[in-house]
């Protein structure tokens, strides 16, 4: 279906632009002598007749599309030519049928003679009206291109964070799996007690992690209570070695984020942080609600003189990508390493749930 007739708001901007020329039309007659009522009786009809017959030029467009070279422009041209002579001669030839038609109303007997001396100029803009109708037709053309193109992308981009989630879920720390599986057994035998706990936590961990990876955004409170279970099976682990340090205001805990942002970046703290220390260290993480945003930081102590382990910063580069994916230029990560420690820090909108 033609894109103008399959919208109200773009078929009626389209008939309002023929007014103009209906004006025009109507000088041009006046000028050469004709009377308002020959002049009005014919323009108004005939500019419709044109907006109807000159919808056509959008399916020759279609045909013939324009592409990104020179190349094709002389059949193009030429195809445009003659179709605009041919619908240029069709269009004075039905406003002489039309002048016809009109001569037997009173007043109107002398339109006949005036049409047919006015053919050659009829034609004349018939043809340039037919050529306007196809740049037109390419302009609108190009813009429903653009338009899908836009869609495309977005489509792209929701399977881009989809592919992201499945890849978090899958790769949420094998080693902080596989360490906690060999822990536990090792508990298992000397303290059967804190092993069952551990075995639960764990269980606890995996089922909301799985819960909170099949939403796009979640609250705060729950990406915390995630972090708290988390830590809490690494503290069975390492034991007096890790030390946390939580300041949360309960003003920012509704705020909505992407889905398992702040996993990673506890992950990295204890990964190539405290588990790299022999005395361990202080986690300190806290959240506070300032004027509309939210600021979150993650800090952890680092061995200075250990060399930097494989892989490290690309959780931060994807929680980066995430964060500034979702909330744009209103957010902002920061990220640094000051007297052995190293700072996190997030800063996003306070959004909540409607």
């Amino acid at each position: 279906m033609h894109p103008l007739l399959a919208s109200r708001a773009r078929l009626g901007a389209y008939l309002l632009g023929w007014v103009p020329i209906a004006l025009l039309l109507t000088g041009i007659a006046l000028s050469q002598g004709w009377s308002w009522a020959e002049a009005v009786a014919l323009a108004l009809p005939l500019c419709l007749l044109a907006a109807l017959l000159f919808l056509s030029a959008w399916f020759l467009c279609r045909a013939l599309p324009l592409g990104r070279t020179t190349e094709g422009l002389g059949t193009h041209g030429a195809a445009w030519g003659m179709a605009a002579v041919l619908m240029g001669g069709l269009w004075s030839g039905l406003a002489w049928v039309l002048a016809r038609m009109l001569a037997w109303i009173p007043g109107l007997g002398a339109l006949p003679q005036r049409v047919g001396i006015a053919l050659p100029v009829l034609t004349g803009l018939g043809v340039l009206l037919y050529l306007a109708s196809v740049a037109l037709s390419y302009l609108m053309l190009a813009q429903d291109r653009a338009i899908e193109a836009e869609r495309k992308g977005v489509e792209l981009q929701l399977l881009a964070q989809e592919s992201e989630l499945k890849a978090l879920r899958a790769q949420l720390n094998p080693h902080f799996l596989f360490n906690s599986l060999n822990s536990l057994s090792a508990l298992t035998a000397v303290d059967p007690a804190r092993a069952r706990e551990m075995c639960v936590l764990l269980s606890d961990f995996l089922r909301r992690s799985l819960g909170l990876g099949e939403r796009q955004l979640v609250a705060l409170r729950e990406e915390l209570d995630l972090a708290r279970t988390y830590l809490a099976i690494e503290q069975i682990r390492f034991g007096a070695r890790l030390k946390l340090d939580w300041h949360l205001d309960p003003a920012a805990e509704p705020a909505l984020l992407p889905t398992l942002l702040l996993q990673p970046l506890v992950e990295n703290a204890i990964k190539h942080g405290i588990a790299a220390l022999p005395e361990g260290g202080i986690l300190s993480l806290s959240t506070e609600a300032v004027e509309g945003y939210v600021l979150l930081h993650v800090n952890n102590p680092v061995d200075l003189d250990a060399p930097a382990p494989e892989g490290l910063g690309l959780g931060l580069r994807q929680v980066r990508q995430r964060l500034l994916g979702r909330f744009g230029s209103r957010a902002r990560f920061e990220t640094g390493l000051q007297d052995g420690i190293h700072r996190v820090t997030l800063v996003f909108p306070l959004e909540t749930e409607p």
